[in-house]
């Protein structure tokens, strides 16, 4: 069984969240997903893979995500072996974020789905926007990525 780390207490004392559904791995989709699942983790990868490695250099990059939840889904991603974490014994403590070899094999899916994104813009901007759900639409980094990817 896997186990959230959201904590909840019973009768004062912290137990670990268990998921109700099981989680699926005989299928490489779900297990794909499982790495990917998070609204920031593609974008997190993307960024390590462009040599932005400091968390504060992330949360400059993605100004939207909490630095909690960007915090959470790298100790994921660190997890299931997709980056490794590298704190220098130094004052102020410096960390950095690399992809691992398993990490680096993701980063062709991740850049098909940004190719896929781009290609079809006009037509997914149009739906997403008519969405009553999503409210305010913003822009994204994502033509930094570009720039940086060209150089």
């Amino acid at each position: 069984m896997k186990y959230s780390t959201m904590r909840i207490f019973d009768q004062g004392e912290p137990v670990m969240y268990e998921k109700k559904i099981p989680l699926t791995i005989d299928c490489g989709l779900h297990l794909t997903k499982e790495v990917l699942n998070g609204k920031w983790k593609p974008a997190l990868l993307n960024a390590i893979s462009m040599d932005i490695k400091r968390p504060s250099e992330i949360s400059r990059l993605l100004p939207e995500a909490t630095r909690r939840v960007l915090n959470v889904q790298l100790k994921e991603l660190e997890e299931h072996g997709m980056v490794e974490k590298k704190i220098y014994p130094q004052l102020p403590p410096k960390v950095e974020y690399s992809l691992t070899e398993i990490g680096w094999s993701l980063m062709p899916l991740i850049d098909a789905m940004n190719r896929w994104g781009d290609a079809n813009r006009t037509f997914l901007e149009t739906v997403i926007a008519q969405d009553p759900k999503n409210g305010k639409i913003s822009k994204s980094p994502c033509p930094a990525y570009r720039r940086m990817r060209a150089i």
